[in-house]
């Protein structure tokens, strides 16, 4: 059977990010466990439609923003498998032949949108769980915004904030109820992101405290690496290393182009580098919180 290029994907060999679309991931093999149930207790595209489903009860404009499927350097559950004898039947490549363990998907509302910003819930289903968060978007740019702890929630415990799994497993009921309460009180996260934002964009950094908070990230990233128990710290790290110097560079071009840079040029910075194509999928809500807790810690936000 021949597939056509609506009906295959590329090689996740050459491009280890790729968009799909919900169809397209709906045709695409499901992992179950012994059971015959879905593994993660929902499917990726059933998860996906639930959401979408919750904002259109609570009568929200809804579209599905983005949604990448990634593979990953696992060896005994990698990101993206092919199945042979189905790749037979339907043809090299074809979605249907494919099992995916990683996809992230953004949920867009835009009934509060303005000129900068529109409304985002980020969905990651992976090897360790399920993770969802609410907030603000940045359209240009597409970087999400999670600038209070509650607006996150996942299946599994992690260093990152807000509501996780801790003694207590988190179950897909959960998650769909915290859907729910970010939901009705939208309008309220929307307005009050925004006024930090605001805040944030009238806060000027200097050069001298630019500095002090790359120090200050990476003294972070060093804590939570290494492995002096004495110097240990069990935390989510805002920054990776190279991350760091990535936005060090950033900042400084702008600082060099504009002769100041504010609160919301780091953070703003810090999102552009959480992206499902740059980086561990697990690690983008919980870091992007992770930026945002250290910022208000520096400069009471």
């Amino acid at each position: 059977m021949e597939t056509t290029l609506e009906n295959k994907f590329l090689s996740f060999d050459t491009a280890k990010v790729q968009t799909l679309t919900l169809d397209q991931l709906e045709r695409t093999q499901l992992e179950k466990d012994v059971y015959g149930k879905p593994l993660r207790g929902i499917y990726h595209f059933m998860l996906i439609n639930e959401i979408i489903n919750l904002c259109r009860e609570a009568n929200y404009d809804v579209e599905l923003y983005d949604l990448f499927a990634a593979q990953n350097k696992e060896r005994q559950t990698p990101g993206v498998v092919i199945i042979p004898e189905i790749e037979a039947r339907y043809g090299e490549r074809a979605v249907e032949a494919h099992l995916l363990r990683r996809v992230f998907a953004n949920i867009r509302l835009t009934d509060f949108d303005d000129d900068a910003h529109t409304t985002n819930l980020a969905v990651a289903f992976h090897q360790k769980g399920i993770q969802v968060g609410f907030g603000n978007m940045v359209k240009v740019c597409h970087n999400q915004c999670m600038l209070g702890a509650n607006q996150y929630i996942a299946t599994y415990s992690d260093k990152g904030n807000g509501r996780r799994a801790k003694e207590d497993k988190i179950e897909i009921p959960q998650i769909l109820d915290a859907v729910k309460s970010w939901l009705f009180d939208a309008r309220h996260i929307i307005v009050t992101e925004r006024e930090k934002i605001t805040k944030m964009q009238e806060l000027e950094v200097s050069a001298d405290q630019m500095f002090r908070l790359i120090g200050l990230l990476t003294a972070l990233r060093i804590k939570s690496d290494t492995n002096i128990k004495a110097l240990r710290e069990n935390r989510t790290y805002p920054l990776n290393q190279a991350q760091i110097c990535q936005l060090t560079e950033a900042m400084m071009l702008r600082y060099h182009e504009n002769h100041r840079i504010s609160v919301w040029d780091i953070y703003n910075g810090a999102t552009e580098l959480y992206k499902a194509t740059t980086m561990d999928m697990p690690s983008i809500m919980p870091q992007n919180l992770a930026m945002a807790e250290f910022l208000n810690e520096q400069f009471n936000l």
